[in-house]
């Protein structure tokens, strides 16, 4: 036995992924075995999702695929903004983060609310209900929003939907699937940061 095989299966001792993904010893397997060390070997050694650090206008947070970028100008209640974009679709979800400066004499929370409604009404929201965020001391306050509503192809959606206001900007962050669970929406809002 070599060192490198030796490492792997001591490693395997302590390391039920290392176990999974060590060298198999060889013998006779049977059919239905081979195919469920396949299964569990290819879900344990390759990650679903590529979360990878991203930044937006002075937020840096992650998300799970390469990135597209956009900007275009928005009607937002009463006002007209540039907004800024960032997203990618990964496991048949569609994340996104969104960015829009305050405009002169607006004030953020309408803006926030205007946005809010134009996202509800863009998905034909059948029902939403706002999540408090535990906070984090000097972190700004996350508003979140759980949805359901349709697809523009009509299909059924789910949407965690989240802004965040800070200095002069307000931030939207939002994953849109068939069904969104905290693997989808956690890394997303766990850990952004501002500059």
């Amino acid at each position: 036995m070599d060192g490198i095989e030796y490492s792997a299966r001591v490693r395997a001792l302590y390391d039920p992924n290392a176990r999974l993904c060590a060298k198999p010893r060889r013998g006779r397997i049977s059919v239905g075995v081979l195919t469920l060390t396949v299964f569990l070997i290819l879900s344990a050694c390759s990650p679903t999702l590529d979360w990878r650090s991203v930044e937006l206008e002075g937020l840096r947070t992650v998300l799970p695929c390469k990135p597209d970028r956009a900007a275009r100008d928005v009607a937002l209640g009463p006002s007209t903004v540039r907004m800024s974009m960032v997203g990618c679709e990964a496991q048949g979800a569609l994340f996104a983060v969104s960015q829009v400066a305050v405009p002169e004499g607006a004030d953020a929370s309408d803006l926030e609310q205007a946005w809010r409604r134009a996202a509800l009404a863009q998905m034909q929201a059948t029902h939403s209900e706002v999540v408090a965020l535990a906070q984090r001391p000097q972190f700004p306050t996350v508003h979140m929003t759980r949805a359901r509503g349709l697809r523009p192809d009509g299909s059924p959606v789910q949407a965690s939907l989240s802004w965040v206001t800070y200095k002069n900007s307000v931030y939207h962050l939002a994953v849109y699937a068939k069904s969104t669970d905290a693997t989808l929406t956690e890394p997303l809002l766990g850990d952004l940061q501002w500059r």
